[in-house]
């Protein structure tokens, strides 16, 4: 039995190195998609590592923007078309790392389990985001006064509702989903452009169309309403908090005793004794 993750990375190639070192298991594949902006060079050595498959076509990613779902869809594609058969497929970021051993996460993954593990806030923390789908966004455009005629258009056109009656959720953009509920999220997103018309005008469309899509799916009662990360978002992310905390040494103690299999995020050259710290004691508990 296999597991996969796909990973977006656009900066630091030396803790993308360290994070798919990590991730090193012969059950484990790893699909990790560069950023176009990057200079692919840079990432050679991570690239080339056992089981690690670059993702093709890369996407220019803007934070916010349809960039990241289009990266995400390219990467779960790409599981699709490795000819291989993954219990659950795991979506990272290159500023993740793991908290547990790679062996205890594919033991974990590989249990039978139907489960769809992905965030979902509720209706209240909600309410106040609206506004996000609400309302005309041009995050891929890049021209001057774009914000003042996205605020025009939202003010003149017809108001923006999700199209084939979807009612809007939303929640992490981090997931680990079974390989039978990827290939439906593929399969359905890809058969309905209008669908990808109207998540394109969407803010932080990563955060809404997965988790619309499934709340409307047979994998509906399947859904945990969380995912497998260890964030720290403060004290109440719906308030308006956009970032979770860059985690540091203060937090070790409190990732590794949770039942999360990853974190997220790290800066390595901010803090570059912090994952060593994590691979001491991954190592005193796991041994």
């Amino acid at each position: 039995m296999r597991i996969a993750f796909i990973i977006l990375a656009h900066k630091q190639p030396a803790q993308l190195h360290r994070l798919l070192t990590k991730l090193q298991h012969p059950g484990i594949d790893c699909f990790v998609h560069i950023d176009a902006k990057c200079n692919i060079e840079d990432y050679a050595a991570a690239l080339a590592l056992p089981q690690v498959y670059t993702v093709t076509p890369r996407v220019d990613v803007t934070w916010a923007g349809w960039g990241i779902v289009q990266a995400t869809l390219n990467g779960m594609e790409a599981t699709r078309n490795s000819g291989n058969s993954y219990t659950y497929i795991t979506m990272l970021s290159g500023q993740d790392y793991v908290i547990k051993t790679a062996d205890h996460i594919w033991q974990t993954l590989t249990q039978p389990n139907k489960k769809q593990y992905i965030g979902l806030i509720t209706e209240e923390e909600l309410k106040p985001m609206m506004s996000k789908v609400d309302n005309y966004h041009l995050v891929e455009y890049n021209f001057p006064g774009k914000f003042k005629f996205a605020s025009l258009l939202t003010k003149i056109l017809p108001a923006r509702k999700p199209p084939f009656g979807l009612k809007i959720h939303s929640g992490s953009a981090w997931w680990t989903l079974t390989q039978d509920c990827v290939n439906y999220l593929l399969d359905y997103i890809r058969e309905r452009p209008k669908l990808v018309r109207y998540f394109k005008l969407t803010w932080g469309s990563d955060e809404f169309i997965f988790q619309t899509i499934l709340m409307s799916s047979p994998y509906k009662e399947a859904v945990t309403g969380y995912d497998l990360h260890y964030i720290d978002w403060g004290k109440d992310r719906a308030k308006g908090q956009n970032h979770p905390k860059t985690l540091g040494l203060e937090d070790v103690d409190k990732m590794l005793q949770s039942d999360r299999l990853v974190a997220r995020k790290f800066e390595m050259d901010k803090d570059p004794g912090l994952l060593d710290k994590i691979d001491t004691e991954l190592k005193r508990l796991f041994s």
